[in-house]
Protein backbone atom coordinates (compact mmCIF):
# COMPACT_ATOMS: atom_id res chain seq x y z
CA UNK A 1 0.00 0.00 0.00
CA UNK A 2 2.94 2.46 0.06
CA UNK A 3 3.91 2.10 -3.31
CA UNK A 4 0.56 3.07 -4.54
CA UNK A 5 0.11 5.70 -1.87
CA UNK A 6 3.53 7.22 -2.84
CA UNK A 7 2.16 6.99 -6.87
CA UNK A 8 -0.75 9.01 -5.23
CA UNK A 9 1.45 11.24 -3.78
CA UNK A 10 4.08 12.19 -6.41
CA UNK A 11 0.83 12.72 -9.14
CA UNK A 12 -0.76 15.02 -6.13
CA UNK A 13 3.03 16.92 -5.85
CA UNK A 14 3.25 17.04 -9.49
CA UNK A 15 0.16 18.98 -10.31
CA UNK A 16 1.00 20.99 -7.30
CA UNK A 17 4.17 21.69 -9.31
CA UNK A 18 2.46 22.30 -12.48
CA UNK A 19 0.24 25.08 -11.02
CA UNK A 20 2.80 26.60 -9.17
CA UNK A 21 5.24 26.92 -12.36
CA UNK A 22 2.84 27.92 -14.90
CA UNK A 23 0.52 30.18 -12.53
CA UNK A 24 -3.10 28.32 -13.92
CA UNK A 25 -5.91 29.25 -12.16
CA UNK A 26 -6.98 25.84 -11.80
CA UNK A 27 -5.86 24.58 -8.25
CA UNK A 28 -2.77 21.45 -7.92
CA UNK A 29 -5.04 19.26 -6.47
CA UNK A 30 -7.06 19.80 -9.16
CA UNK A 31 -4.42 19.60 -11.75
CA UNK A 32 -3.32 15.97 -10.46
CA UNK A 33 -6.63 14.23 -10.48
CA UNK A 34 -6.17 15.79 -14.38
CA UNK A 35 -3.26 14.30 -14.36
CA UNK A 36 -4.34 10.53 -12.37
CA UNK A 37 -7.00 10.47 -15.04
CA UNK A 38 -5.26 10.76 -18.04
CA UNK A 39 -2.54 8.22 -16.44
CA UNK A 40 -5.54 5.96 -16.11
CA UNK A 41 -7.66 6.47 -19.12
CA UNK A 42 -3.88 6.40 -21.58
CA UNK A 43 -3.11 3.05 -19.19
CA UNK A 44 0.16 4.45 -17.89
CA UNK A 45 -1.15 4.17 -14.62
CA UNK A 46 -3.34 0.66 -14.43
CA UNK A 47 -6.06 0.41 -11.93
CA UNK A 48 -4.56 -2.75 -9.82
CA UNK A 49 -1.14 -0.09 -9.01
CA UNK A 50 -3.17 2.07 -7.17
CA UNK A 51 -6.61 0.04 -6.32
CA UNK A 52 -6.25 -0.67 -2.78
CA UNK A 53 -4.97 2.64 -1.67
CA UNK A 54 -7.97 3.93 -3.55
CA UNK A 55 -10.62 1.89 -2.05
CA UNK A 56 -8.79 2.65 1.47
CA UNK A 57 -9.53 6.58 0.90
CA UNK A 58 -12.73 5.83 -0.14
CA UNK A 59 -13.74 4.14 2.77
CA UNK A 60 -12.56 6.43 5.12
CA UNK A 61 -13.67 9.63 3.16
CA UNK A 62 -15.05 10.96 6.23
CA UNK A 63 -12.23 11.00 8.31
CA UNK A 64 -10.76 13.37 5.88
CA UNK A 65 -13.65 16.16 6.49
CA UNK A 66 -13.06 16.22 10.49
CA UNK A 67 -10.18 18.93 10.51
CA UNK A 68 -12.83 21.02 8.32
CA UNK A 69 -15.42 20.65 10.82
CA UNK A 70 -13.05 21.25 13.90
CA UNK A 71 -11.85 24.41 12.35
CA UNK A 72 -15.58 25.27 11.47
CA UNK A 73 -16.11 25.38 15.34
CA UNK A 74 -13.37 27.41 15.95
CA UNK A 75 -14.30 30.49 13.81
CA UNK A 76 -17.85 29.81 15.41
CA UNK A 77 -17.87 34.08 16.53
CA UNK A 78 -16.93 34.51 12.61
CA UNK A 79 -20.42 32.60 11.30
CA UNK A 80 -22.63 34.26 14.25
CA UNK A 81 -25.72 35.77 12.84
CA UNK A 82 -24.80 34.89 9.26
CA UNK A 83 -26.71 31.39 9.16
CA UNK A 84 -29.50 32.36 6.80
CA UNK A 85 -26.50 33.34 4.50
CA UNK A 86 -24.75 29.71 4.88
CA UNK A 87 -28.09 27.81 4.40
CA UNK A 88 -29.00 29.86 1.77
CA UNK A 89 -25.39 29.13 -0.58
CA UNK A 90 -25.44 25.30 1.06
CA UNK A 91 -28.79 24.92 -0.55
CA UNK A 92 -28.66 26.26 -3.68
CA UNK A 93 -25.62 24.80 -4.81
CA UNK A 94 -26.47 21.21 -3.45
CA UNK A 95 -29.35 21.75 -6.10
CA UNK A 96 -26.77 23.05 -9.35
CA UNK A 97 -24.98 20.60 -7.91
CA UNK A 98 -27.77 17.48 -8.64
CA UNK A 99 -29.16 19.23 -11.38
CA UNK A 100 -25.36 19.45 -13.17
CA UNK A 101 -24.59 15.69 -12.15
CA UNK A 102 -28.40 14.48 -13.36
CA UNK A 103 -27.55 16.40 -17.04
CA UNK A 104 -24.00 14.61 -16.89
CA UNK A 105 -25.59 11.26 -16.19
CA UNK A 106 -28.25 12.06 -18.53
CA UNK A 107 -25.67 13.35 -21.33
CA UNK A 108 -23.13 9.97 -20.41
CA UNK A 109 -26.25 7.39 -21.01
CA UNK A 110 -27.40 9.33 -24.63
CA UNK A 111 -23.48 9.41 -26.10
CA UNK A 112 -22.99 5.61 -24.51
CA UNK A 113 -26.01 4.32 -26.44
CA UNK A 114 -25.99 0.17 -25.88
CA UNK A 115 -22.67 0.34 -26.41
CA UNK A 116 -21.11 -2.43 -23.80
CA UNK A 117 -18.87 -0.18 -21.10
CA UNK A 118 -15.65 -1.89 -19.34
CA UNK A 119 -15.92 -0.34 -16.27
CA UNK A 120 -12.94 0.86 -14.35
CA UNK A 121 -10.33 -1.32 -17.15
CA UNK A 122 -8.73 1.33 -18.61
CA UNK A 123 -6.33 -1.01 -20.32
CA UNK A 124 -6.48 -3.60 -17.90
CA UNK A 125 -6.71 -7.34 -18.26
CA UNK A 126 -9.71 -8.67 -19.83
CA UNK A 127 -9.74 -11.73 -17.50
CA UNK A 128 -9.39 -9.86 -14.56
CA UNK A 129 -12.20 -11.17 -11.80
CA UNK A 130 -12.51 -7.11 -11.07
CA UNK A 131 -13.73 -6.38 -14.48
CA UNK A 132 -17.45 -6.16 -14.79
CA UNK A 133 -19.49 -5.59 -18.45
CA UNK A 134 -22.05 -2.94 -18.03
CA UNK A 135 -24.51 -2.49 -21.26
CA UNK A 136 -26.96 0.41 -21.01
CA UNK A 137 -30.02 -0.33 -21.98
CA UNK A 138 -32.60 2.97 -23.58
CA UNK A 139 -35.76 3.60 -21.64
Amino acid sequence: MLKEFSIILIIYFLGELLQKISGLLIPGNVVGMLILFLGLYTGIIKLKMIGKISDFLLDNLAFFFLPAGVSLITCFSLLEGKWTAILEVSLISTVVTLGVTGLTVEFVKKSLGKKPVKAACFGENESSPEIKTITHRSE
